[in-house]
């Protein structure tokens, strides 16, 4: 599982409820260990009351006695555990204990406990690449709080003493891990007055980390963007959206209509890389040429493709040849991000700087793809995976991004993350209804010679909005609409279903909303029947060789079917993405050595 999961454990008292109800409300799979099913009625309620789907479970509450057969359900519905709340360390009439709940209030009165508890958790805790504890501590009294006595006195100074004892020696049994240890005393801060501000303080503990720009050092980095379709555009646009929060200086070199949008998107709102500082947001969108693919009737024609770009070959040589050189060899990069791309990509190892490419392609050569996939179609996925494999070799990090997980091979296990789709704000934000109560089925389809199309829509009898086809009008039950973001946005989370090829982007925009899907993917195109299969294995659609009214109607009457499967999907809102990428870059900035293989030495 790629989402985040979040563990707390404490006394079933209203914070717990707030620091549950916030992480759910971010779509943090949250899990509680307590007997309290009432408290987690009550948190999932309000999620509901917003439109929020809640990802909660409960677990039996925790003592030394349960805490195998918990470690043990979590590892093997999850995997992993990426953050670990303990809100039962109190401070009870100044005096430091540990609480930590049971069916009968088991109470803790040694200190290291809870420090045995959480140790219990550390293994699981160890196979998130980016996991955090939050230990939260009752209100210590100030000094003059208590002078009436000298044990009041000597109380409060005790339980200060034996905190930061604690709290040493808590640490000190993580510090070779990868796993981050906060402490919160509640009250300490006197900008946190209520309940919901202490929760967000440890909120942002846990979690921000992973989103909020960091302090690390601007870095110059050349990002390459593929431009063939727009899925490669919508997702780097959400990562660059990242590297401005960072402010890092950034040259994307991207073609044809992506270059359009990332354009639009970016070069109003930023200043230009020459003319920043460091530590200011800055981005050039360079435009290069790139490859163009053909279709006729749905299909790919490989053969017009390869024409098309022949004819273009000289004019592709000029114009990125300058770039090369007039936009990056002067700029000296310090790193480089592919979108499956070569220009990038050849630049990087041209001047020997390190490299990620983040992309869904490479899942193919990466990752173990079952038999059942490859014999659909075995002459395409040995084409498409040679392909993909000489396309982006050794770079120093991949990010692979999709719905399905499957399994990394072994050999690349060390440089390889898997996470969830790309998602850009507006599908995050997106409200929407459950599949079974939609209002119409959406339609996206790029291909205007596929002329059976309407046709076959139309004796489906449903009310289908149509995009791609650029048009804008209403034929009967069919409503054609020209492209809009929000408006494509709001109809994808209002349908009872999608029905498109088998690209990814459009894909995980609809899996993340749980909107079922019918595939037709493009013949030709392994990566899309590879999208398509998995949809069908995991019972989020139908995998289809091409729209019959047939198998429209089945599909139509199995939504709840295809709803119910999808509810198990969760996203994380891109928050391993963005862990991942920081991490990454900041290794990167400890590497960085330019070597011009183009300059001339004279002695």
């Amino acid at each position: 599982m790629s989402f985040l999961v979040a563990l707390i454990i404490g006394n079933s008292d209203e914070l717990e409820d707030e620091i549950a109800y916030q992480l759910g409300r971010k779509g943090v799979c949250v899990l509680f260990c307590s007997s309290n099913e009432t408290n987690l009625e009550r948190v999932t309620k309000r999620l509901n009351d917003e439109e929020i789907q809640a990802n909660f479970i409960l677990l039996d509450a925790i003592d030394h006695k349960t805490i195998d057969k918990i470690t043990e359900l979590i590892d093997k519905q999850f995997g992993k555990l990426d953050i670990l709340v303990n809100v039962g360390i109190l401070f009870n009439n100044d005096q430091f204990k540990i609480n930590i709940m049971t069916p009968h209030g088991f109470e803790a009165k040694e200190f290291f406990d809870t420090l045995a508890i959480t140790q219990a958790f550390k293994p699981l805790l160890q196979k998130s690449p980016s996991s955090c504890v939050i230990n939260v501590y009752g209100k210590v009294s100030d000094r003059n709080s208590n002078t009436r006595s000298l044990t009041g006195l000597f109380n409060g100074y005790s339980s200060k003493i034996a905190l930061n004892t604690f709290i040493s020696q808590f640490n000190k049994e993580f510090v070779n891990t990868n796993i981050k240890i906060e402490s919160v005393t509640l009250g300490d801060d006197k900008n946190n007055q209520t309940i919901q501000e202490e929760a967000s303080r440890i909120i942002r503990l846990s979690i921000l980390p992973l989103i909020e720009p960091s302090k690390s050092k601007t870095m110059r980095i050349l990002y390459g963007v593929v431009g063939e379709g727009m899925g490669h555009a919508t997702r780097s646009k959400v990562i660059l959206e990242m590297l401005m929060k960072e402010q890092h200086h950034v040259k994307v070199v991207v073609s044809n209509r992506a270059y359009k949008f990332l354009d639009g998107n970016f070069s109003s709102q930023f200043p230009r890389c020459a003319a920043a500082s460091d530590g200011q947001a800055a981005i050039d969108i360079v435009e290069i040429e790139g490859l163009i693919m053909e279709y006729i009737n749905n299909v790919f024609d490989e053969k017009a493709s390869v024409l098309h770009t022949m004819k273009r070959l000289p004019n592709i040589v000029n114009k990125n040849t300058m770039a090369y050189f007039q936009n990056l060899v002067l700029w000296k990069p310090q790193a480089v991000i592919s979108d499956f791309d070569s220009f990038a990509y050849v630049f990087a190892k041209t001047h020997g700087l390190p490299i990620l490419s983040i992309d869904n392609q490479q899942v193919v050569q990466r990752c173990l793809i079952p038999d059942e996939a490859k014999k659909y179609d075995p002459k395409a996925f040995n084409t498409y995976k040679a392909f993909v494999q000489a396309k982006l070799p050794d770079c120093d990090q991949y990010i692979i991004t999709g719905f399905f997980y499957p399994d990394i091979r072994d050999t690349y296990k060390a440089i390889t993350m898997l996470v969830p789709p790309i998602l850009r704000q507006a599908i995050l934000d997106a409200k929407t209804l459950p599949a079974e109560h939609g209002e119409h089925f959406l339609v996206y389809q790029t291909s205007k010679s596929d002329t059976s199309l309407i046709a076959t829509l139309e004796a489906f009898g449903e009310k289908c909005i149509i995009y791609g086809l650029g048009r804008e009008e209403k034929i009967g039950n069919l409503q054609f609409k020209g492209f809009s973001e929000q408006g494509f946005v709001d109809d994808l989370a209002r349908a009872k279903g999608v029905i498109a090829n088998g690209g990814l982007s459009l894909m995980n925009e609809a899996v993340s909303l749980q909107r079922p899907f019918f595939s037709v993917p493009v013949a030709n195109q392994y990566e899309q029947v590879l999208n398509a299969w998995y949809l069908e294995q995991l019972g989020y659609g139908v995998f289809a060789e091409k729209i019959e009214l047939a198998a429209l109607l089945e599909w139509a009457q199995k939504i709840p079917q295809y709803s119910k499967a999808l509810s198990n999907f969760h996203h994380d809102s891109n928050m391993r993405l963005y862990a991942t990428v920081k991490r990454v870059l900041a290794d990167f900035n400890k590497k960085f050595i330019w070597w011009d293989p183009f300059k001339i030495y004279f002695k």
